[in-house]
């Protein structure tokens, strides 16, 4: 009898712990959530996703698809690329839409028709010792005016000849200016933004003396010029006969309406 009430009250006392224990609350560490661990830390920045990359065909239908891409090309972005199809002459870019935005803006204010631009020149010739014998005619009085203000050793000037031509964008032009001297050049690239014209070339020639056979001209100046649309521009063309003369040319480019 003594065996059984020890083996009751050990039965009862296992039953008492097992209730104590389920009754007690878990440790701190099993209270954690899995949502609690993934939250991040306060504070933290979440990475910004890249923008998608977008593409676009441009089609050049003026200017030159070489000349595109150079313009282009510094505004590409990292993650962009560009593909020429110079056949086709289009402009394959793919790149943020961001910089596709600024690159269609680029090309649709570079590709557009060519500028007509009228050159005009003047030739004349500049000389020191010799008093002025007659006044300077109209054309080249004010170019008198700005060329004694640069210098009092010449004293008489001379009208050798002037012209003008209608030359457009991009294609070359050449004109008679008096009876021995010519102008070549090409208007390289206009800019409507800031209203500069450049020539590149621009070459001054005068014709030689040949007993026979077709003219023949020896370049004078051939330098590369970027003009403002209407201004004045003068430049010493040569010396001549031991620096008692001078060869002055004025040249004017006008930017014509569309």
């Amino acid at each position: 009898m003594r065996h059984l009430s020890a083996a009751l009250a050990a039965v009862i006392l296992a039953h008492l712990a097992l209730a104590r224990a389920q009754a007690e609350p878990p440790p701190a560490e099993a209270q954690a959530s899995p949502a609690t661990e993934s939250t991040p830390a306060s504070g933290a920045a979440t990475p910004a996703r890249p923008s998608p990359l977008g593409m676009r065909i441009f089609s050049l239908h003026y200017k030159k698809i070489d000349d595109a891409y150079t313009i282009i090309s510094p505004y590409v972005g990292p993650r962009g690329s560009v593909k020429m199809q110079p056949a086709q002459r289009t402009l394959t870019v793919q790149d943020a839409p961001e910089n596709l935005q600024r690159i269609a803006a680029l090309i649709g204010s570079y590709d557009v028709p060519p500028r007509n631009v009228e050159v005009s020149v003047q030739i004349i010739m500049a000389s020191a010792g010799a008093q002025r014998q007659e006044p300077a005619p109209p054309p080249i009085r004010g170019v008198i005016d700005k060329l004694s203000a640069l210098s009092t050793r010449w004293t008489d000037y001379k009208m050798v000849g002037n012209a003008r031509v209608l030359g457009t964008e991009g294609e070359r032009s050449s004109l008679r200016v008096g009876e021995d001297y010519k102008v070549d050049f090409r208007i390289d690239q206009v800019s409507d933004e800031s209203r500069v014209i450049r020539f590149k070339p621009f070459e001054l020639l005068r014709r030689e003396a040949v007993v026979e056979g077709p003219e023949r001209y020896a370049s004078v100046m051939n330098t590369v010029l970027n003009l403002r649309d209407s201004q004045l521009f003068i430049v010493g063309a040569s010396k001549v006969e031991q620096s008692n003369r001078a060869l002055f040319m004025t040249i004017t480019a006008s930017l014509q309406s569309r």
